[in-house]
């Protein structure tokens, strides 16, 4: 790792701790706005449907023109984002911000992730791709973790924890703009044809829909239904009042993953994936649990494990993609990827309605029976389509990776 990876990481880090400092404050913002579980979860789906096109563009944008040209409007946006949130009065403004987030973190987090991994020595991008996977994950949990206990204990709970991101992203932004564009490019003087790739290598279309966008939108899915819809379900149906401890949920969900590599990066990134959806798939049930037992105990465990767990998912993925495509496709690949995961958390907003029709508890026990269909498709007809990871030349030298 070079001096600017680690530059690339620091802005990364606090970049994405702005998108989930919302997961704490959504019982807030539903008691305060009389908002229903659906409406509340439609928080969380315009912020993902804004995400998905505009990550699959920032990731073709940037292998054409250059990172930083991509990167640092995001982070403005983020700013922005947070500063609208801290702000915020009505419904509509909320809606504004987590748009402006989703416009941030769709054209940043492929792109970052990818700026990290550029910096790095040519043995090292391996590492350097797990190593901005940790990046990310224990940015998006420090937001839920320090804005719970902000929250529990601030007279301004609403408004507090956003200001406080807002000011750390200064210190992002002159991390980034101190660390050199890596694929610096000059805007032609006739416009080309321009179109919308996803760089998966030739040949292996089919491993990728049957195999990585599948597990990464499983663990999206079980990311997503932990920040939003469960922590309503903390407060209605397990009493919980305690917002710190729906933030800690919200960390543990989130950043345990950012820990999986360090004890587990030696596990092949084929292997990690499978695994990862079967364990973590299985592990959603001890939420459905937590009613039966009536305590919230389990909600915190589960989140725990289901975070750590969903780190092999990602782990092996980000591995994937960070290796077996050139660094010019390595953008839009790994933009692909994130794209496949955040739609997974847009069926969180029809648990969030069902919730309204059939309970929570039962909305989340057919949650926790899609995730387990979805993981056995990964792993009985993806892994069939996906049997070894071959990298680029570019990427790793003449080393074979064997799954």
């Amino acid at each position: 790792m070079t001096r600017f990876s680690w530059l690339a990481f620091v802005g990364l880090l606090i970049f994405t701790m702005g998108t989930s400092i919302i997961t704490p404050l959504l019982p807030l913002y539903a008691e305060r706005f009389s908002l229903g579980n659906g409406e509340a979860t439609l928080l969380f789906a315009v912020y993902s449907a804004t995400v998905v096109p505009t990550m699959l563009l920032s990731g073709n944008l940037a292998d054409r023109w250059g990172r930083k040209r991509v990167m640092l409007p995001a982070m403005a946006s983020i700013t922005a984002a947070s500063l609208v949130m801290g702000f915020a009065q009505t419904v509509p403004e909320l809606f504004l911000g987590r748009v402006l987030q989703g416009l941030a973190i769709g054209g940043f987090l492929g792109v970052g992730t990818a700026f990290v991994v550029d910096h790095a020595l040519p043995g090292a991008k391996a590492t350097a791709a797990a190593l901005a996977g940790l990046g990310f994950r224990l940015g998006f949990g420090l937001g839920p973790g320090l804005a719970g206990v902000v929250a529990q204990y601030s007279a301004d709970p609403l408004h507090v924890p956003w200001l406080g991101h807002a000011a750390l992203m200064l210190v992002a932004i002159a991390a980034i703009l101190v660390t050199p564009e890596t694929l610096s490019r000059t805007a032609p003087r006739r416009r080309p044809r321009f179109g919308i790739g996803i760089g998966v290598p030739a040949g292996q279309m089919a491993a990728f829909a049957t195999f990585l966008a599948p597990a990464a939108f499983l663990m999206s899915f079980l990311d997503a239904t932990l920040l939003s819809v469960v922590p309503l379900y903390m407060v209605d149906t397990l009493g919980v009042t305690n917002v710190a401890l729906i933030g800690l949920v919200g960390f543990l969900i989130l950043a345990m993953g950012g820990f999986t590599p360090l004890v587990f990066g030696w596990v092949q990134p084929r292997t990690a994936v499978i695994v990862g959806v079967l364990a973590s798939s299985s592990a959603s049930l001890l939420v459905v649990g937590a009613a039966a037992a009536g305590t919230a105990a389990l909600v915190v465990l589960a989140a725990g494990v289901i975070g750590f767990i969903n780190g092999l998912i990602l782990m092996g993925a980000t591995t994937i993609c960070g290796i077996s495509v050139p660094l010019a496709e390595r953008g839009k690949l790994l933009s692909a990827l994130y794209t496949c995961a955040y739609a997974g958390t847009l069926p969180t907003v029809a648990l969030g309605y069902l919730s309204q029709a059939i309970g929570l508890t039962a909305a989340l026990g057919v949650f926790s029976l899609a995730a387990l269909a979805l993981a056995a498709f990964v792993v009985l007809v993806g892994a069939r389509h996906f049997r070894t990871v071959v990298p680029h030349p570019e990427a790793m030298g003449h080393l074979e990776v064997a799954a």
